[in-house]
């Protein structure tokens, strides 16, 4: 495009600092006022009560940094950013972390961020599901591990049919997103 590398690396640094700045005001938690239409709308996804958020990881990739290159290395063997999305029963991001690379494991970013200090400090009303690889709190449910009786068993389901469709907006973005010279997002 006759466009220089070092101006476009300029612009593209350029861009994401703008965004950056604007993220607060995009993407917010529900407000006390919202809270209760939100547990509304993920009962009627998947029969869950109290429900204010799911989260989870989502790996972006990228080209292999220059620099400490293998910290990019997830799970798969690819070149990535591990992505923390909280997302809401209208598919919308409702809290992210976007600094870590792929090597770290999601139950670490999610202790290191801000959405952590402040849930430990004052508990939200309501829940968050996450999968297995976060930790159980008193805000944070997880699947059992075994459904070993039946109202395991329905809990699992509901906690799985809550959680699949806001979890599929991480693979939404992570496809709309990756790197061109790199293979489909895991």
């Amino acid at each position: 495009m006759g466009v220089h590398r070092t101006t476009v690396g300029e612009v593209v640094t350029a861009v994401s600092d703008a965004l950056a700045r604007l993220l607060d005001h995009f993407v917010t938690f529900p407000t006390d006022g919202q809270i209760a239409k939100v547990k509304q709308k993920f009962f009627l996804l998947g029969d869950m009560p109290n429900t204010i958020g799911v989260i989870d990881c989502t790996h972006v990739h990228i080209q292999a940094p220059r620099q400490r290159e293998w910290e990019y290395v997830n799970r798969k063997g690819r070149h990535s950013i591990n992505v923390q999305l909280v997302g809401d029963a209208d598919l919308a991001i409702t809290n992210c972390v976007v600094r870590w690379p792929g090597s770290v494991h999601d139950a670490r970013i999610f202790r290191e961020s801000r959405l952590f200090t402040e849930f430990q400090t004052n508990r939200p009303d309501g829940v968050i599901l996450a999968d297995s690889a976060y930790p159980l709190l008193p805000w944070v449910m997880t699947p059992f591990p075994t459904a070993n009786t039946p109202s395991q068993m329905r809990y699992n389901n509901a906690h799985g049919r809550t959680r699949s469709m806001p979890n599929n907006t991480g693979l939404y973005c992570a496809t709309q997103y990756r790197c061109p010279s790199q293979s489909p997002p895991l």
